[in-house]
């Protein structure tokens, strides 16, 4: 009998075919391990970065002081906050100058802004409402909220006053609400008024 050599047009056909869906598959396998990395690579840096400014935000508000200058007629404490801005005094300045800085955070649409200056500055009013600097424009939340120790509960807001919150609570993202206690806050009137005499003016 006459052997056969080579291969049919059929299975030249199914040859090909189940070489590209091979192909095909290893293409979508490394497509897939390359996403999944790109992804953890994008998380990893998202978490990174949430984390430096949930810390510089930490240590900031610790050390905030209160510290008292005369608004609208009324010697009040630098600290005002809403659920979308805190402002305030704080002693963590550049070790150049030492003193003491007042500093502000506010959220906008997926936008933390951040302003500072030197104190005393009797234009404080005028500058903390002046254009501010961007810090992340990728962030899903950033809420503020300020413990009266005095009245025993929570705030969504802090006006000038006679004292500091006793504790702020920070919501960033997808992170776990903290709450950052701040060891000067203080009552008005009490023996060891840290800040008593401290005036800007």
């Amino acid at each position: 009998m006459k052997s056969k050599s080579g291969f049919t047009l059929l299975e030249l056909i199914i040859s090909i075919a189940i070489l590209s869906m091979v192909i095909l598959l290893i293409s979508s396998g490394y497509r897939l391990a390359l996403d999944s990395w790109e992804k953890g690579e994008n998380e990893t840096a998202a978490t990174q970065r949430l984390r430096i400014l949930s810390t510089l935000l930490s240590q900031q508000l610790k050390s905030a002081y209160p510290y008292r200058m005369k608004i609208d007629n009324k010697n009040v404490v630098v600290f005002r906050g809403s659920a979308g801005s805190v402002m305030f005094a704080t002693a963590l300045t550049d070790s150049s100058y030492g003193g003491f800085k007042w500093v502000k955070y506010s959220y906008d649409n997926g936008t933390l802004l951040y302003k500072e200056g030197l104190l005393p500055d009797k234009k404080l009013i005028e500058k903390i409402s002046g254009d501010e600097e961007i810090i992340d424009t990728d962030l899903g939340e950033v809420k503020f909220s300020y413990f009266s120790a005095e009245q025993g509960e929570w705030k969504e807001s802090w006006d000038f006053g006679a004292d500091l919150p006793a504790a702020v609570r920070v919501r960033i993202s997808y992170f776990q609400p903290f709450t950052i206690n701040i060891p000067m806050g203080y009552k008005e009137g009490e023996e060891n008024n840290p800040g008593g005499s401290l005036s800007a003016l």
